[in-house]
């Protein structure tokens, strides 16, 4: 089973238009409302490729309610920790289909106390022992430092679990801090943790060098479209999609992961699991709505994603 960890939930709600402008009126036709969050993003991924996943997410008030029933109405088994924090945020996502990407609207959410965090922490660890691989997806809850995520890594470290951790900024750094098995980060968030600029392949080679000599067992760093690098001890490769006309990045990354994961939970070797997930990262955004794609398209991708072994660069 694949452990979802999604600290900073959120329903979210997708809007299409057609040739959207500030200072007008608009309506729409097409709303989409989900379960949303990086963690469910994957968990929907996850779902379309046949790879069991248990979602673990903080919930409160009424929209938590709602996240809670719309991820049951999708078939994404959760385990909420409710909390009394206020009301799980809301995050709107604006589609113009004369655009050629989609803008995120995204509430900050509520702020937790400890006792909200721990009670979290508590459910999330008495999930783990029956998970094979764990992934962290997301930001914090405001009011949470940056280490507690960091302890909750060793916690589930010292049950033996693999934990991937894609976040960023402070919460990124005190995971690393842990020197977590893997982690995943796009090249904004790789070059504010590690001070340089990660905007193509050899950066991000270079990247995966440095964040590999922190202690990190698998690394990757997806770069939009030039796809995803990644190394273990393997080596490092670079798996470069097919030029696509983008409908919606949003949740790309998050397809990204969950192809990712589930190649590793497959059994796959470090490359035929980095194209996977970089197929289902492509399909997505030839979609609307995060983790949203189509498991033929992802197949048909499969086969036209390029991988090739990268030299690990100087840190």
């Amino acid at each position: 089973m694949l452990l979802i960890i999604t600290p900073n939930p959120a329903l979210d709600r997708t809007m299409v238009f057609q040739g959207l402008r500030l200072g007008g009126v608009f309506r729409t036709d097409e709303v989409i409302v989900a379960a949303g969050g990086k963690g469910l993003n994957v968990a929907r991924a996850a779902r379309t490729l046949g790879q069991p996943a248990l979602v673990c997410a903080p919930l409160g008030g009424l929209t938590g309610d709602l996240v809670a029933h719309l991820a049951a109405a999708e078939g994404l088994p959760g385990r909420w920790t409710r909390h009394r924090a206020g009301e799980t945020r809301t995050c709107v996502l604006v589609v113009d289909r004369q655009a050629s990407d989609a803008t995120a609207l995204n509430e900050s959410g509520p702020i937790f106390d400890s006792s909200d965090w721990h009670a979290f922490a508590g459910d999330v660890l008495a999930a783990a022992s029956g998970a094979a691989l764990a992934v962290v997806s997301g930001s914090l809850p405001r009011g949470v430092e940056p280490g507690a995520l960091g302890a909750l890594l060793a916690d589930l470290a010292s049950c033996g679990l693999r934990v991937l951790v894609d976040t960023s900024g402070p919460a990124l750094e005190a995971s690393l801090a842990t020197r977590p098995w893997g982690v995943k980060v796009n090249g904004h968030e790789a070059g504010a943790v590690l001070n340089r600029s990660v905007s193509d392949v050899p950066a991000a080679l270079a990247a995966l060098a440095a964040l590999r000599a922190r202690g990190v067992i698998l690394a990757a760093i997806s770069l939009g479209a030039l796809g995803c690098v990644a190394a273990d001890a393997s080596g490092a490769w670079w798996a470069r999609p097919p030029q696509i006309r983008i409908v919606s990045s949003v949740g790309s990354g998050d397809s990204l992961l969950a192809g990712l994961a589930t190649g590793l939970l497959r059994g796959l070797a470090l490359p035929e699991a980095l194209r996977l997930g970089v197929a289902c990262g492509t399909a997505d955004a030839l979609t609307i709505g995060g983790g949203r794609f189509d498991l033929e398209v992802v197949e048909r991708l499969q086969v036209a994603v390029q991988v090739e072994k990268g030299a690990i660069a100087d840190v």
